[in-house]
């Protein structure tokens, strides 16, 4: 019978979640918030010994660096490989959690960093554009609830279930993060498309005949130059000694000036 209990659980992850980057460093990364959060149920399990469980906590001392809502399973595998009390058993849950820590970030990123702040971000902030506050913070409210009960799913899947269980399920995993990946290009398309509102005022004058600019561009793409503008934006972020917020500045020193020229409107 296991000696671990779902109260156990519940305390590692309050833990984890509170101090999983709390002592982030450049040598071990996110191992200190991770023997913080593991700790007190590893001493449940090597109470009978002192001297064993300083040695375990010696081992998990060693680099760890993931996502963190993703990597909570991980960690409880590891929990649950710890438990069995087996000579090797830390040795192979360091193993298990090096192996998987890589994998697990670049999945953990797409399904629970990036993406759920863009789209929930692009729902929020349109909902309150269009004057529906109360929308907008209960779509912040319940997706970050949501978060906070897939965590939960993760560290019993990853406790019940062992390191089998997600190393099995990985590739499907992967599936699951181009798919959200997909969804999340959908949607900063359509937030480009929705509150970019840059157009040209500026007419071609061939004969007698007037054309405005703007038409030609939405012949080639609708909203072709709010889309030139991100693309812009995105790239030049990676300019040398660029950053967030010089990149605001430019934006709005430029568009002060082809406002002024009368080139955009």
């Amino acid at each position: 019978m296991s000696d671990l209990t779902k109260k156990d659980l519940a305390r590692f992850s309050r833990r984890y979640m509170i101090a999983s980057q709390a002592c982030f460093n450049y040598e071990t990364m996110q191992s200190p918030g991770a023997i913080f959060a593991i700790g007190p149920l590893l001493e449940k399990i090597y109470d009978d010994n002192p001297d064993v469980l300083k040695d375990k906590f010696k081992a998990h001392l060693q680099f760890y660096n993931t996502q963190t809502t993703f990597g909570s399973a991980i960690l409880a595998a590891t929990l649950a490989i710890e438990e069995t009390r087996d000579p090797n058993c830390t040795e192979t849950a360091i193993a298990i959690r090096t192996s998987l820590m890589g994998p697990f970030a670049g999945i953990g990123d797409a399904l629970f960093g990036t993406l759920p702040r863009v789209i929930l971000a692009a729902m929020s902030g349109y909902a309150a554009i269009e004057g529906d506050f109360v929308t907008g913070l209960l779509t912040c409210l319940l997706g970050g609830g949501l978060i906070f009960y897939l965590r939960w799913l993760l560290i019993k899947t990853g406790f019940y279930q062992g390191a089998k269980f997600i190393s099995e399920k990985q590739s499907q995993l992967n599936n699951i993060r181009q798919t959200v990946s997909i969804l999340g290009i959908m949607i900063v398309g359509a937030l480009i498309a929705s509150n970019i509102g840059v157009v040209t005022p500026i007419e071609i004058t061939v004969g007698e005949s007037i054309k405005p600019l703007q038409e030609v561009f939405d012949g080639i793409l609708p909203n072709l130059i709010p889309v030139i503008i991100v693309a812009a934006v995105y790239f030049g972020l990676d300019l040398k000694k660029m950053n967030t917020v010089r990149m605001v500045w430019v934006i709005v020193f430029i568009s002060l000036i082809l406002s002024y020229l009368g080139i955009l409107a």
